[in-house]
């Protein structure tokens, strides 16, 4: 079978080849509708890009470095799977690493990446010591973070502080009154201290609300059990009227000890949760949560990358989340119903 060109993309694809190149070489931007159509053109014939030619034309590795503090979590092992996609699309392969258990690990990790001949990083979520981070961008190393915003470096970020703000007003207009914030210490974790800081705000405003808050070490390790441990031992002798908590397991667990106790949710008690973990659509009752946009957050952080590898100008973005009511929390329908989102 003869190996396709970018002649053929350019002609199922119904565009200029010189389109296909700019899209398929992450170069000057191109609509998203345009670009879909190409990757997808490109899909169905099975393109293979000639990777060798274009490092010796552009003088690039044509792989990056992606560093998460930890992913076997949901939500990095979700980014690692959209941006290696991102990647593939556009002819990249990409070199995972986890930060380490010390700043020194981390350093190691990133001078192997580098050796590697990366032509550029995307950093998830937060890391030990920005300090690492900063000499490589002195460096002119290309670097992008994503779910952490860093003063002076490009950034794709959620703003938690704002959609916390957001849900929390929500259950205050819907009548709750003694509100529990529960969540592992934020120390070192800004998007944890975002998600508290738009709870506590929103509830300083209020002077008939009573705004209770639980940081406990625990929920560091484990959070689906720690929270559960957490509710045996003390939250349930003093319910508040309603729970928020800073992620979808800590939720989990407090639901599930809240069964074991014969408290019903949310008819006794409301739990909040946060991030959309795939399991809180089909919990028992499901959780009323924020959900975040993985692969938007993914592609705009791989596409400021190429931007700056190709020296354009890159601005950094904030990405939308959207607040699902589901069963646990009631604020905008009648319980019994299906529920609802709302940005």
């Amino acid at each position: 079978m003869k190996k396709a060109t970018i002649k053929d993309i350019a002609r199922a694809a119904g565009v200029s080849a010189s389109t296909v190149s700019r899209v398929l070489s992450g170069g000057a931007p191109i609509s998203e509708e345009t670009s879909q159509r190409v990757r997808e053109a490109a899909r169905q014939l099975n393109y293979t890009p000639n990777t060798a030619a274009q490092c010796l034309r552009r003088e690039k590795s044509r792989s990056i470095g992606v560093v998460f503090p930890d992913i076997s979590g949901e939500f990095y092992a979700s980014c690692a799977s959209w941006l290696l996609k991102h990647a593939r699309s556009c002819g990249y392969t990409v070199l995972f690493m986890e930060s380490g258990p010390s700043a020194e690990a981390e350093r190691d990790g990133l001078q192997a990446l580098m050796e590697r001949r990366v032509d550029g990083i995307i950093f998830i979520g937060d890391h030990r010591d920005h300090g690492l981070i900063q000499e490589l961008v002195d460096r002119s190393v290309p670097v992008v973070t994503g779910d952490r915003h860093l003063p002076g470096i490009v950034s794709v970020t959620f703003n938690n502080r704002e959609t916390m703000g957001k849900l929390t007003e929500a259950l205050y207009e819907r009548g709750y009154r003694k509100f529990l914030y529960v969540g592992e210490p934020t120390e070192g974790q800004d998007n944890l201290k975002e998600r508290f800081n738009g709870y506590h705000q929103t509830l300083e405003a209020h002077a008939d609300a009573q705004a209770a808050s639980v940081f406990d070490k625990r929920l560091h390790d484990d959070k689906l059990l720690g929270s559960y441990e957490l509710f045996l031992s003390e939250l349930r002798f003093d319910l508040p009227e309603v729970i928020v908590t800073s992620n979808d397991l800590i939720a989990q667990g407090i639901i599930s000890a809240a069964h074991a106790c014969h408290i019903r949710i949310p008819e006794e008690l409301s739990v909040t949760g946060f991030d959309d973990q795939l399991s809180s659509a089909y919990f028992i009752p499901s959780v009323t949560t924020v959900h975040q946009d993985v692969e938007e957050l993914t592609r705009r952080c791989f596409d400021l990358l190429m931007a700056l590898l190709d020296k354009k100008d890159a601005e950094s973005y904030i990405v939308r989340q959207q607040i699902i009511e589901r069963q646990s929390a009631r604020f905008t329908q009648n319980k019994g119903t299906q529920g609802g989102s709302y940005q």
